[in-house]
């Protein structure tokens, strides 16, 4: 047959069609809809295929068209796609960033971005969370108007345009109906909009008024009651609070900064308060807890609480805390508490009891470790004070993370991300995975300096805290330059046989060049080498001092404790190498050994032992948040051990860090005390003795530049001038021929020098705010004293002190040597450091500028030996006054500027 008439076709669907859509696939669309070609026409299936392509959101318009083709009806679909954000932009939006903005819409579910499709809702949406945003920054007059911008053939760009208006600011906040406490103990609650200032300062509390912020006022409301009921006042509540807005600034007088009287807009705030009675707790009751026979005895403990004491919700809330701490050391992880709270009607009483489901208790089934690449399970496991088949329980998993923080293998372990438990009811199992990421093993150290009086220096240092992954450390440390070079090699194994006990050595090599022009420059800031020259070398105190060693020391942690006790061995040889006349009669003379004479000099041997004892809970060794440590420790030198050095010092340091005023700061603090002193009728070796100053301990100050200054009493040659001031000459025979050399004679002197102090105090301060990823900045104090408390331990031999007597009697010299107390006093440093941790070398890279509150500015005069009768005429005499008695400058540097790579603590 031929083809039917038009009036006369099936009526079947022959041909569905879509017009108008570009993006989406024909056979996307014919998926959308549930007619298929060859089907009979239904008017119900043609609309439900209608509503589900509108009901995509991906159309502006659809029209349904049906035409007669030649063996059925043909249904075509005609739509207007809805069009794309290709842009969107924010004019006039000053106070929030873009990203900002990116980020309340994405916290709100504003779903409007760009490559979206278009949709009104979601603009108008846009727009309101816009503005609430500004108001929050206090734009409370802030209009957003969209701005639609046809981009052809079917996109648009999207413009908010934002007339931000004046800024509110919180203006007088008034509280109606307190009359328990005072308006300014009530808005100190108020931590969202009282102004900034010095707190609990009558002049300076009000210093900066906030953004006004209606949504923030809600939140002081809240806080005004929390601080009642905290007191007692269990039903006090807030009314409806009112806000005036006016109109402020602009006349009269200004002060930059403090008072800019720019016009702006102020809201005044008055909020009324209902002050309730003050509540007591009449009884305390427990229903459901069934772990504890008494727990009536437990709960004031964990509340704090007891019959008649007043009712705070505060310690409520830390009571809450407590009791699930207290149940999850025993493996009930899920038990749940509710306070059921009832005053009591017409009386000032309040029955507390607290329901508690205690839920099951569970235990350990399986241990797993993840992210651990070197480090071996074994060094992880052996950290834990929870084992597989142990009851769970939640403080001990606590210390199992802190023991492993402290360990500084792995970044910071934290009790809520590190550890992922699987419980598993029907066996009341779990199955913990601790999820650990390795930090750098390798530690470097670096600082170095150079000067035109002191020389040069570095000082490098390296250590491998968990060598092959087994948890041993490795380090080697030099500084080399003029005036010192050490070379240090050290071991150290933290489970020596597998067994809890850590044992190490350490071998050492040193090198100290003395020289006493040099000391004096860098100590006085003035290069005064060539005065000190001009006096004769044999007049000076230059020497060497050389010595190697070895330490060797095993300690062991008590039983489920954070204190350790160690013992170390010690053996060193020293020998002292003297570089001048002056410094023979130093070491030779100074009572640090019962001999005179050069055989002390040589194979000074120091065999030592130090007990010691530590508590550490401090959380990180490089990057420290919360904790504290105490350590103390007793060397004893003696020559019943071999040596020929009796010394004694006794140590005890300690540090605490803690959160600071807001999230991540951080406050560290540390104390240090040190005394050496020598006993048997001896004293400790001059090298022994404590020298403080650098980045270790007062940042301000230069390394080891902080020591008392002595005069030691000895003897120089001087030139005896003639009366007009020329050298006077004698004739003497040199070789057979008769030649004129230079009249001198030997005078009593004191010459100076650093003997470094016996007793050292040193205390630290750090205020740490992180600013952006591994940068840190730190506010910091640094105090310290370094003095010599035991005079007795400096003294001349009294052989010498006869010695020189007989030579010089109107000099009177004593065994006592003089020290200039100005020396001796406190040094304080304070300023900005600031401290970007590298990952590669890991410890912090630190600049830091430092101002010296206290520094000794003086000139060291020398006790007056020199008399007149002991020279031949005053020419002679008035040289050897400027030559030995003159004063020398000290004057300390008020600021600093520095940089190393270390921790000061």
């Amino acid at each position: 047959g031929g083809a039917a008439a038009p009036g006369q076709v099936d009526d079947v669907i022959e041909l569905i069609e879509f017009r108008g859509a570009r993006r989406v696939p024909q056979d996307t669309l014919r998926a959308m809809i549930f007619s298929k070609k060859g089907d009979k026409i239904d008017e119900d299936a043609l609309h439900r295929d209608f509503m589900s392509l509108w009901n995509t959101g991906r159309f502006d318009d659809i029209v349904l068209e049906r035409e007669p083709g030649r063996t059925g009806y043909i249904i075509r679909y005609v739509v207007v796609e809805r069009r794309i954000v290709r842009s969107i932009r924010y004019e006039g939006a000053k106070s929030l960033t873009v990203s900002e903005i990116l980020d309340r819409f994405k916290e709100r579910r504003v779903g409007l971005s760009v490559e979206s499709q278009y949709d009104p809702n979601k603009v108008q949406r846009a727009a309101v969370v816009l503005k609430e945003y500004l108001a929050e920054r206090g734009r409370q007059y802030a209009t957003v108007e969209p701005d639609l911008r046809q981009i052809p053939p079917s996109s648009m760009e999207v413009v908010f345009k934002v007339d931000e208006g004046p800024k509110v600011k919180v203006g007088a906040i008034n509280l109606e109906g307190n009359k328990v406490f005072s308006d300014r103990a009530v808005r100190r609650a108020m931590r969202s909009l009282r102004p900034v200032g010095i707190p609990r300062s009558i002049l300076f509390e009000n210093l900066f008024a906030k953004t006004f912020d209606s949504t923030k006022l809600e939140q002081d409301k809240q806080m005004i009651v929390n601080f009642y009921q905290e007191k007692g006042y269990f039903t006090t509540r807030t009314g409806e609070h009112t806000v005036k807005i006016r109109d402020v600034g602009g006349k009269g007088f200004s002060i930059p900064l403090f008072y800019p009287n720019k016009p702006g807009k102020r809201a005044d705030v008055t909020v009324p308060i209902e002050e309730s009675r003050l509540y007591k707790l009449n009884k305390l009751n427990a229903v459901g807890m069934k772990l504890f026979r008494t727990p009536e005895a437990i709960l004031p403990q964990v509340f704090g609480m007891k019959e008649g004491d007043i009712f705070s919700i505060a310690k409520l809330r830390k009571g809450m805390e407590q009791i699930r701490k207290l149940y999850g050391e025993f493996g009930y992880i899920d038990m749940v508490p509710e306070p059921d709270i009832q005053p009591q009607l017409g009386t000032d009483k309040i029955d507390l009891t607290i329901n508690v489901d205690e839920g099951k208790q569970f235990f350990v089934r399986r241990i797993d470790f993840s992210g651990n690449v070197t480090t071996r399970d074994k060094v992880i496991r052996r950290e834990l004070l929870v084992d597989e088949g142990d009851q769970y329980s939640t403080r001990l998993w606590e210390l199992s993370l802190l023991r492993l923080n402290q360990l500084g293998y792995f970044e910071a372990l934290k009790e809520a991300e590190a550890a992922e438990i699987k419980r598993d009811t029907r066996t009341n199992t779990v199955d913990i995975t601790l999820k650990v990421k390795e930090r750098g093993k390798n530690s470097v150290q670096l600082s170095g300096g150079v000067s035109g009086i002191s020389g040069s220096f570095v000082s490098f240092g390296y250590s491998t805290n968990n060598f092959l992954g087994l948890g041993e450390t490795l380090g080697i440390s030099s500084q080399l330059g003029d005036r010192i070079r050490d070379v240090t090699f050290s071991f150290t194994e933290p489970y020596l046989f597998d067994k809890p006990i850590q044992a190490g050595f350490t071998v050492y090599m040193q090198r100290f060049n003395y020289d006493q022009g040099r000391e004096v420059s860098l100590l006085s800031g003035r290069n005064l080498i060539p005065y000190y020259q001009a006096l004769g070398t044999q007049n000076l105190l230059n020497y060497v001092t050389n010595g190697m060693g070895f330490t060797a020391f095993a300690s062991t942690q008590l039983k489920r404790s954070f204190a350790r006790v160690s013992m170390t061995y010690g053996y060193d040889v020293s020998t002292v190498t003297t570089l001048s006349d002056a410094s023979s009669n130093y070491f030779n003379f100074l009572s640090f050994q019962r001999t005179d004479g050069p055989n002390q000099l040589d194979g000074i041997r120091t065999s030592k032992v130090v007990p010691s004892y530590s508590y550490n809970t401090v959380d990180h060794p490089i990057t420290p948040t919360r904790g504290r440590s105490l350590f103390i420790s007793t060397t004893f030198a003696g020559t019943f051990m071999g040596g020929n050095v009796n010394m004694v010092e006794p140590t005890i340091s300690s540090t605490y860090f803690r959160s600071g005023f807001k999230k991540g700061h951080v406050i560290g603090m540390r104390g240090l005390g040190r005394l050496i002193s020598g006993y048997g009728g001896k004293v400790a070796p001059p090298f022994n003795r404590i020298f403080m100053g650098g980045e270790n301990d007062i940042r301000g100050f230069d390394i080891w530049g902080i020591s008392p200054i002595s005069f030691i009493p000895s003897e120089a040659s001087v030139a005896v001038l003639n009366d007009d001031g020329s050298a006077r000459l004698q004739k003497v025979l040199q070789d057979g021929v008769e030649t004129f050399v230079p009249v001198a004679q030997r005078i009593p002197v004191y010459q100076l020098t650093t003997t470094g102090g016996d007793t050292q105090l040193i205390g630290n301060f750090e205020y740490r705010i992180p600013i952006f990823g591994p940068v840190v900045l730190a506010a910091f104090f640094d105090a310290g004293i370094n003095r010599i408390s035991l005079k007795n331990q400096l003294r001349l031999n009294p052989r010498r002190v006869e010695e020189l007597n007989s030579l010089f009697p109107q000099a009177g010299f004593n065994q006592q040597i003089p020290v200039n107390t100005e020396t001796e006093k406190m040094r304080m440093s304070t300023g900005l450091e600031m401290q970007i941790m590298m990952p590669v070398v890991n410890a912090p890279f630190r600049f830091y500028w430092a101002y010296n509150p206290t520094i000794v500015q003086t000139f060291l005069q020398p006790p007056v030996v020199l008399d007149r009768s002991q020279f031949p005429n005053q020419q002679t005499f008035v040289n050897s006054v400027v030559q030995w008695g003159q004063a020398t400058p000290f004057f300390e540097r008020r600021r600093v500027f520095r940089f190393t790579i270390s921790r000061t603590f």
